[in-house]
């Protein structure tokens, strides 16, 4: 929402961290549908990496960050 004060960094790893694990779920539970659910549980993979991508940036600028002087 405008004027609320930037989220923490510790708190947008958590954040990604709960994506991912919905993530995980959702690819799960698509995959038991069969075959005809197959191009959604590659569509959901994509956004997956995705997410990985960003939460493993993230981890990264958090370790970087407690690094510094």
């Amino acid at each position: 929402m405008r004027g609320d004060p930037a989220a923490e960094l510790d708190a947008l790893v958590v954040y990604y961290r709960g994506v991912y694990s919905a993530t995980v779920a959702l690819k799960g539970r698509l995959a038991k549908l069969g075959p005809q659910a197959r191009e959604a549980v590659r569509e959901v993979g994509r956004y997956q990496s995705m997410v990985k991508r960003y939460w493993d940036a993230l981890e990264e600028t958090r370790r970087l960050r407690h690094e510094r002087p």
